[in-house]
C-alpha cells in the first residue's frame, strides 16, 4: 500500500497548469500507446481526473494514445476487451474505478483468465492523502471506499499485480504488465493507480521494454517418444477444444490430421478448431472415441472427458500438449499423463510429423479410422432436426443466413453442430470458467476489432440479462458497433435445471412444472430493450416468423442498425412425466 511520502520530492500542490509539464497521467497513456495499445475500454469515477484531463489534452495537441471508450458498465467492458484481444491476438487495456469496478469485472476477469487471454485491467485507487498534495482527497466516498488490500479479491486469477507507487515506475510498470499478460501462457495482468501518483510531473524516462516470452518448441525427445507410440498405434485419436485460437495451429491441426488419418474430437470447443468438411473431423463426443483409443493426444483442452462417464482403456497412451499442459492454475485436475509437453501447438503438431516419417502408418488402419471418422460427419449431419422453435432448428436456420465474413459468439444455446466452419476465427464460444454476462460486450469487442465483420451474438435469455443489455446497446450505437443478437428465450435456467435432472432424475423438481430456482417467468419483452438504443428489436412466437426475422434483422445490421431477435423457443429439458 502506498504510504505518505513514497513518492520523491515535495509535490505539495504543484502547479501542472504549465502546458509544458508532463504528469504520470499523460505518460501512462503514451507508454501504453508506444505498446500497440489502440483502445482503452472504461468506466470511469472519481478516480479518473488526471487521466480526463491527459486525454484532453492529447485530444487537442493531436497526440497519438489509445482511444478512449467508455462503456457503462465494468462486465461488457472487459469482455470488450477479451472480445478484441482474441481476435487482434494482442493485450487489450480495461480501467474501472478503485475497488468497486474491480468488483464488477471480477467475473469477466475469471473467464479471461481461465480461457488464458491477455487483458491489463487497471483501477484507480482512492487517494491515499487526506490534504495537502495535487489527487488527495476531496469527496466524502474517498475514505469508505478505500481498502487495505484492493488486490486482494483477484490475486488467484491474474499473472502479476501491482500498484504504481512513484512517478519514477511509469513506464517500468506498464512495460512489465504488458510483457507478463502477453507472455506465453498469456493471460490477464491487475495494475492500481493512485490518483496522487497520476496527478505529479513524470520525470523523463531512461527504461528498455521487456520482450515477452513466446511459446517454445517442443523437446526433440517428446517428439521423438509421441512419434513412437502413434506410429503403432491403431486406434489413436486427438481431442482439443482451443487449439484454434490461434490460425497457426488450426492449419498444422489440419494438415497432420489429414495426412496421417487421425479423427479431431473438439470436446466443448471454445474456438474453431477445424473445418466441418475435414476428412478427420471427430465431432463433439469425446467418450465414443475415448472408450476404444490406444493412444490419446490431448492438445490444448483442459477437460477432455468426464472421467466418470469415460474410462481410459488400460493400455492406452495418453499426452497431453499445449502451452499449460497441466492447467498449473486449476486447484484440481488429474486426468492421466503418460507424457505431458509444454509448447506451443502449432510447432508441435509439425515436428511430429516429420518425426513420424514416411509409411508409419498401416493404409488398413488409416482407411479405418478414415471411415470411423466419415460415420460420425454423416451421424451428425444426419441427426433429425424437426421444424420448429427448439435450439437445433433455430441454429440451423441461423446458419444458413451466415456469410463468409460472419463471426458467432455463443453464450451457450447455439447447436453447433449446424454450424460450417471454414476458417479459424469464425466462432468464440463462452470461457470455461462460466461466469455469464459474455457474449453481448464479447461481441462488441469484436467488432470493434474486426469492424468488416457480421458478429451474432447467440445467447440465452438468462445470458442476455447476464450481459448489461442496456449498456451494451449503448455502446454499441455510441460506437458504431452494429451487431445481432440472437435470444434463445426458454424463460428457463436450463442449465440449472438440467442439473438437478442429473442428480435427482426423479425428484421433487423432476415432476414441477415450475421447478425452484430455475424460472424465468413472467419473462420480459427482451426485443424491446435495443429500440431504446436506436437498434430493431423483432419477436418470433411461431416458427414461420424465423426466418424472415432473421433476414430482416440481418439486413437492419448491414445498414449500420444493430438488432435483437428474441425467439420464443421450446424448453430446452426434459422433465419426468
Amino acid at each position: 500500500m502506498l504510504a505518505p511520502g513514497n513518492f520523491q520530492g515535495d509535490l505539495g500542490m504543484a502547479d501542472l497548469s504549465n502546458e509544458h509539464t508532463v504528469t504520470v497521467a499523460d505518460r501512462y497513456l503514451r507508454a501504453l500507446s508506444e505498446h500497440g495499445v489502440r483502445w482503452l475500454f472504461c468506466n470511469a469515477g472519481t478516480d479518473f481526473p488526471p487521466l480526463i484531463e491527459a486525454l484532453g489534452k492529447a485530444r487537442a495537441r493531436g497526440e497519438r494514445v489509445p482511444d478512449p471508450i467508455l462503456v457503462p458498465h465494468e462486465n461488457v467492458a472487459i469482455a470488450m476487451a477479451y472480445g478484441a484481444a482474441l481476435v487482434t491476438q494482442s493485450p487489450q487495456v480495461v480501467m474501472v474505478h478503485v475497488g468497486l469496478g474491480t468488483a464488477n469485472a471480477l467475473c469477466g476477469l475469471i473467464n479471461a483468465a481461465r480461457q488464458r487471454v491477455p487483458i491489463i485491467l487497471a483501477a484507480g485507487r482512492t487517494p491515499v492523502l487526506e490534504q495537502g498534495r495535487q489527487g488527495a482527497r476531496n469527496n466524502y466516498i474517498n475514505w469508505a471506499q478505500e481498502m487495505y488490500d484492493q488486490g486482494g479479491m483477484l490475486r488467484e486469477f491474474v499473472k502479476w499485480d501491482y500498484e504504481l507507487r512513484d512517478p519514477a515506475q511509469v513506464d517500468a510498470v506498464v512495460d512489465r504488465a504488458y510483457a507478463l499478460a502477453a507472455s506465453a501462457p498469456t493471460g490477464p495482468a491487475y495494475l492500481v493507480l493512485p490518483r496522487e501518483v497520476l496527478s505529479a510531473p513524470a520525470p523523463k524516462s531512461v527504461h528498455r521494454n521487456a520482450a515477452a516470452i513466446q511459446a517454445a518448441r517442443p523437446r526433440a525427445e517428446d517428439v521423438s517418444q509421441a512419434a513412437s507410440w502413434l506410429v503403432s498405434s491403431r486406434r489413436p485419436v486427438i481431442v482439443t477444444s482451443d487449439a484454434g485460437r490461434s490460425a497457426a495451429a488450426f492449419d498444422a491441426l489440419d494438415r497432420f490430421a489429414r495426412a496421417w488419418s487421425i479423427p479431431v474430437v473438439q470436446y466443448r470447443p471454445r474456438h474453431a478448431n477445424m473445418v466441418t468438411d475435414h476428412p478427420m473431423y471427430g465431432g463433439f463426443d469425446s467418450a465414443q472415441w475415448i472408450r476404444e483409443a490406444d493412444c490419446v493426444i490431448v492438445l490444448e483442452s483442459d477437460v477432455p472427458w468426464i472421467p466418470d462417464e469415460c474410462p481410459l482403456p488400460a493400455d492406452c497412451h495418453v499426452m497431453h500438449v499445449g502451452e499449460d499442459p497441466l492447467y498449473g492454475r486449476y486447484p484440481m485436475r488429474t486426468f492421466a499423463s503418460d507424457l505431458s509437453i509444454c509448447c506451443d501447438p502449432a510447432a508441435f503438431l509439425d515436428d511430429l510429423h516429420v518425426a513420424m516419417g514416411e509409411g508409419g502408418v498401416l493404409i488398413s488402419d488409416a482407411e479405418a479410422r478414415q471411415l470411423a471418422a466419415a460415420r460420425t460427419r454423416q451421424l451428425v449431419a444426419s441427426q433429425p432436426v424437426q421444424a420448429g422453435l427448439n435450439h437445433r432448428y433455430v441454429s440451423r436456420v441461423l446458419a444458413e443466413l451466415f456469410d463468409e465474413e460472419t463471426i458467432l459468439i455463443n453464450e451457450y444455446p447455439f447447436a453447433l453442430e449446424e454450424l460450417p466452419v471454414r476458417r479459424p476465427g469464425s466462432v468464440f464460444t463462452l470461457s470455461q470458467a462460466g461466469g455469464l454476462g459474455w457474449g453481448l460486450g464479447m461481441a462488441l469487442g469484436v467488432k470493434q476489432a474486426k469492424p468488416e465483420a457480421m458478429v451474432v451474438a447467440a445467447v440465452g435469455d438468462g445470458c442476455y440479462m447476464f450481459g448489461n443489455p442496456t449498456p451494451a446497446h449503448f455502446v454499441a450505437r455510441a460506437g458504431g458497433l452494429p451487431f445481432l443478437t440472437v435470444i434463445f428465450n426458454n424463460r428457463r435456467w436450463a442449465a440449472v435445471h438440467r442439473s438437478t435432472l442429473s442428480l435427482y432424475p426423479d425428484g421433487w423438481s423432476a415432476h414441477s412444472d415450475e421447478p425452484p430456482l430455475s424460472c424465468l417467468e413472467p419473462a420480459p419483452d427482451y426485443e424491446t430493450i435495443v429500440t431504446a438504443c436506436g437498434g430493431v428489436g423483432l419477436r418470433v412466437e411461431h416458427v414461420d416468423q424465423l426466418r424472415p426475422a432473421l433476414q430482416q434483422a440481418l439486413a437492419a445490421v448491414r445498414d449500420g442498425r444493430q438488432a435483437v431477435v428474441n425467439v420464443l423457443t421450446e424448453a430446452s429439458y426434459t422433465r419426468t412425466s
